[in-house]
C-alpha cells in the first residue's frame, strides 16, 4: 500500500515520562496520515535516538535519562512500534524511511546528533546521507549495516529465521505466538528483562494483526546477501559512509549479535572519520545491558564535537 507523500504536521503533548528522567514528556506528531510518538526533554542541539525491532523508544530510557542537560533529547517510536500509529501499510524499509524523514521534517530538526541501533541505524544513516547539512554526528551500535553471513550468527537464530521466512510459519511464530517480543527480545539481553519492562515492550502488540510490523524486519534482515531489496537499501549508504567527514562512532559490545568481526573490520577500513570504541558487555539490546557506558560515551562524543 502506498504511503502518502507529504506530511501534514500537528503536535500535541502527552504525560510525563519519569523513566526517561525529570522533565521528559511523551509527544505525538501527525505525519503521512498517522501519528508518530516520541519522548522529548531539554533544549539545545538535538540528540535523536532511533530503535529497531521489536522495541520502542523505551529501549533508550537508561541512556536518555543519563544524558539530561546535554541537549534536546528526542527518542522516536518507529511507525507501528511503541505508541506510534499502526496504519495499513506494508512496513517495508522504504515505508519506515518515509515516516522517519517526515518526522525530522515536521520537527524541523537540525544540527542533529543521531544515536541509533538495529534497523534504527539503517534509517538514521539513510536520513543523514540524504540530509547531510542537518547532521552534526552519528553514533551506531549493533546496527543493521551490511549483509551478514549466516555462519556468523547464533545457530538458534538462523534456524528460527529460516522458519520465519516460510509463508504461514512466520505468521504463526510472530503474529500468533508473539515469540519475537516475548522470547527473542529478553533472550538477547544478557541478564534478561524484568516482568515490568517486558510488559512495556509487549503492550504495543496485543493482537496478531498489531504484530505485523515485527514480522517484516526479520524477513528483511540481510543474511547471505538476501533479500536483495535490503542489500540495495543498505548499499546506497556505503559511498556516503566512505566520504562523509561528519564525525561518527561505532560502539562494540561482547558478545554482541549483529555486529560481527567482519563488519567491524569493514567499518574500520572503509568508513571515514569514525571512532570504534569497545564499551563492554552487551547482547543485541545493548541499551538494556550497558546504558551507563553508552551514555558516558555519547556525552563524550557530543562534547568533543562541540570543541571541533
Amino acid at each position: 500500500m502506498t504511503v502518502p507523500s507529504a506530511p501534514s504536521a500537528t503536535t500535541s503533548p502527552s504525560p510525563a515520562r519519569p523513566e526517561f528522567g525529570a522533565g521528559a514528556t511523551s509527544n505525538t506528531v501527525d505525519v503521512l496520515g498517522s501519528a508518530l510518538h516520541y519522548v522529548e526533554s531539554g533544549s539545545g542541539d538535538p540528540i535523536v535516538f532511533l530503535h529497531g525491532n521489536p522495541t520502542s523508544s523505551y529501549l533508550w530510557r537508561g541512556v536518555f535519562s543519563r544524558l539530561q542537560g546535554k541537549g534536546r533529547l528526542l527518542a522516536l517510536d518507529l511507525i507501528g512500534f511503541g505508541e506510534s500509529g499502526k496504519p495499513d501499510i506494508e512496513y517495508s524499509l522504504e515505508d519506515h524511511q518515509r515516516f522517519v524523514d517526515a518526522w525530522f521534517d515536521a520537527l524541523d530538526l537540525r544540527n542533529v546528533t543521531l544515536v541509533a541501533q538495529d534497523y534504527g541505524a539503517a534509517f538514521g544513516i539513510t536520513w543523514a546521507r540524504t540530509h547531510p547539512d542537518r547532521v552534526a554526528g552519528l553514533v551506531i551500535a549493533e546496527p543493521v549495516l551490511r549483509p551478514i553471513r549466516s555462519d556468523d550468527l547464533p545457530a538458534e537464530f538462523v534456524a528460527l529465521r529460516a522458519e520465519v521466512l516460510k509463508p504461514g510459519v512466520g505468521e504463526q511464530i510472530i503474529l500468533e505466538e508473539n515469540r519475537f517480543v516475548t522470547g527473542l527480545l529478553p533472550g538477547a539481553v544478557l541478564n534478561g528483562l524484568t516482568d515490568d519492562d517486558l510488559a512495556v515492550y509487549t503492550a504495543p502488540f496485543p493482537t496478531p494483526e498489531s504484530r505485523r510490523p515485527v514480522l517484516v524486519f526479520p524477513r528483511a534482515l540481510p543474511v547471505d546477501a538476501e533479500p536483495q531489496t535490503t542489500v540495495d537499501f543498505l548499499a546506497a549508504n556505503e559511498d556516503w559512509l566512505r566520504t562523509s567527514t561528519i564525525p561518527k562512532a561505532l560502539y562494540t559490545f561482547e558478545p554482541g549479535f549483529l555486529l560481527t568481526p567482519e563488519i567491524v573490520d569493514w567499518v574500520r577500513d572503509n568508513v571515514a572519520n569514525i571512532e570504534i570504541r569497545a564499551l563492554g558487555a552487551g547482547g543485541h539490546y545493548v541499551q538494556e545491558d550497558s546504558p551507563a557506558e553508552i551514555a558516558e560515551a555519547v556525552a563524550a562524543f557530543v562534547s568533543e564535537r562541540g570543541r571541533q
